[in-house]
């Protein structure tokens, strides 16, 4: 049965709906990821003393009867007048807009693609492709002494931003297929992804977009003027060898200046990935507000791939342990707020990861329940012997629920890190 979302007075909460939004960040509240059924008197009272409205999933004939509820309870809060356009902010008031309320946009943002996932791969795939032959010659380019070519990385950009605009998990999907080329390639790649699936999440506007996947491809070009025997060294670096790679900040804003017509926002974007939020990162030092908004963005979606990849010193961590690391570091390296909206973005299983299931089978996750993303749809690869099995069937966890009745529940107990059990995902879904 198809669900929807209703916002409701706190106060209209009871016992076995399902919470999706708070009227607050979630991490002003105790409870760890977004969206959970509330099942106790205990987070019952947490939501009232917390919360004014809250929005529940519910079917269309429990949406009626709180929408009826709630309208008048809720309807003197709601702004008045016609929204704005989406796009209609300029690119810099948006940008000093979210810096001061990141979730100021999030709900411009459609909850619905318009292009289904398994339609909108085609396109993806072709505009990756693209992006892949980009990001190899710019590298070339560079290891040859040559300049950048800006414009023809802007072109494979304005591509991906279409395809992420059509459909916020294709592109993910084809950067989580990680191969073992070199990691400043497949990083420089996968940087410019996430930041466009953040950034439709912050509500960027094209504009924006195209600047934010831009810079983020950017974002490593000074380390091509590094030794490459540091860059690959297996062990972590020393602290002499940790001051060369910082200077590959200075190197990559060398590299931008010498290019005519580079947007101001990549400059700034490539300047800025490195500090952190408490004031501990590099080169200057920059702290809490004195960070740009496109320099927040950079420094997270940064961090989150490189966790997420094989190092030469670090092995991949799985996508649910770098959204627990992201936690541990929100409010010290990262602006908190920010870190939850970016595990909002991209799930903490997102389409493409790996799961294991409390029945010992394994799968991958092939589609995102928006309101429950703990329970998205899995393709079960292998069976609870971890062989593979002869039926690639499709499960979606939201449907296993002990109160239905009907079957016997099931749920992920832990993410994989990529390439577990030797399981190629691209085998059984592209």
């Amino acid at each position: 049965m198809s669900k929807q979302l209703v916002e409701i007075p706190v106060d209209q909460l009871r016992l076995g709906l399902y919470v999706s939004r708070l009227d607050r960040p979630w991490i002003e509240s105790p409870f760890l990821f977004q969206g959970f059924e509330v099942t106790t008197d205990e987070e019952l009272a947490q939501l009232r003393s917390l919360c004014k409205t809250v929005h529940v999933e519910v079917t269309a004939e429990e949406a009626r009867e709180l929408a009826e509820k709630a309208r008048t309870a809720i309807g003197a809060a709601s702004p008045s007048g016609p929204e704005p356009a989406p796009g209609a902010i300029p690119a810099v008031d948006l940008l000093e807009d979210l810096a001061a309320n990141p979730a100021a946009r999030r709900d411009k943002v459609p909850l619905k693609d318009s292009v289904p996932l398994k339609t909108e791969l085609t396109a993806a795939r072709a505009a990756h492709t693209g992006a892949k032959q980009a990001v190899s010659q710019m590298l070339d380019r560079l290891r040859r002494g040559r300049s950048l070519d800006v414009p023809q990385l802007e072109t494979v950009v304005d591509s991906m931003v279409e395809s992420v605009l059509r459909n916020r998990e294709a592109m993910g999907w084809l950067a989580r297929m990680k191969t073992k080329d070199d990691y400043l390639y497949g990083h420089s790649l996968a940087v410019s992804v996430w930041s466009l699936a953040f950034g439709r999440h912050l509500g960027l506007d094209r504009d924006t977009l195209k600047a934010v996947g831009l810079g983020a491809m950017l974002l490593d070009i000074g380390k091509m003027r590094i030794d490459t025997a540091l860059l690959q060294k297996p062990e972590k670096p020393t602290p002499e060898e940790w001051k060369t790679l910082h200077a590959h900040v200075d190197h990559g804003l060398e590299l931008l200046r010498a290019a005519p017509g580079v947007d101001q926002r990549v400059i700034s974007m490539v300047a800025t990935h490195h500090e952190r939020f408490d004031g501990s990162g590099y080169p200057r030092g920059l702290k809490s507000d004195a960070i740009p908004m496109v320099g927040r963005i950079a420094g997270i979606v940064d961090c989150y791939d490189a966790m997420t990849s094989a190092r030469s010193y670090a092995k991949a961590k799985s996508t649910y342990d770098a959204v627990r690391e992201l936690k541990r570091l929100s409010g010290a390296w990262f602006q908190a707020e920010l870190v939850e909206l970016f595990i909002q973005a991209v799930g903490v299983f997102p389409t493409g990861t790996l799961v294991e299931l409390n029945t010992g089978e394994v799968g991958v996750v092939v589609g995102q329940n928006r309101f429950r993303r703990l329970r998205p749809e899995i393709m079960l690869i292998l069976d609870a012997g971890k062989q593979v099995r002869t039926d690639f069937v499709i499960v979606d966890l939201q449907s296993y629920d002990d109160k239905a009745g009907t079957s016997p529940s099931l749920w992920i107990t832990h993410g994989l890190e990529p390439g577990a059990y030797g399981i190629d995902p691209t085998e059984y879904f592209l």
